[in-house]
């Protein structure tokens, strides 16, 4: 129930006034957060550099053991979109109503060929798309090695032992074939 004498509050701003500043608010504190962040990861890369050359090679020897591990998983999976293909082109030519036995999780499973055809086509797409993004994998991770190995000036050398016994081996492998030149038979 109004009352007459109620008058309408009247203020100088305008709703959608508030509305801007707000987002403009909003804006502000994600960019702040966002620099945060960006700080933080720069803090966490600075607080993780290695220090000695102990720390250095086995920071080293982790991401070598990492690019192993990934050249494994490709190598894996290569394998299996082999087997599936193989399986896919034995089957091309069989009737589509045919019984057919697939070994899923140790577990035998009767299908027709249609629906044994249907499933490798989806695996073998999976499986290719999972050997693409490990080999993305694998780019970045030798990428990253090859920039740790000038940052740290990283190089594989040889014992001295070793080297006298490859000029030894390359001696004798000249003197080998130097064996029979400058003799008439």
């Amino acid at each position: 129930m109004s009352t007459e004498n109620e008058k309408p509050i009247v203020t100088d701003l305008d709703p959608n006034e508030e509305v801007n500043e707000k987002d403009e608010k909003n804006e502000k504190t994600e960019k702040n957060e966002k620099n945060e962040k960006k700080e933080k990861k720069e803090k966490k890369e600075k607080e993780q550099e290695p220090q000695t050359k102990e720390e250095i090679l086995d920071l080293y020897k982790k991401k070598t053991q990492q690019r192993t591990a990934l050249m494994n998983q490709i190598s894996e999976a290569e394998y299996s979109v082999k087997e599936h293909t193989i399986v896919l082109t034995e089957i091309k030519g069989v009737d589509k109503n045919r019984r057919c036995w697939r070994l899923v999780d140790n577990i035998l499973v009767e299908k027709n060929t249609e629906q044994i055809r249907e499933g490798l086509t989806e695996e073998l797409k999976i499986s290719q798309e999972l050997v693409d993004t490990l080999k993305k994998q694998l780019e970045k991770k030798n990428e990253e090695i090859s920039e740790y190995q000038k940052k740290y000036n990283i190089g594989y050398t040889q014992n001295k032992d070793e080297k006298k016994d490859e000029k030894t081996e390359k001696n004798k492998k000249q003197e080998n074939k130097n064996v029979g030149k400058g003799v008439l038979l």
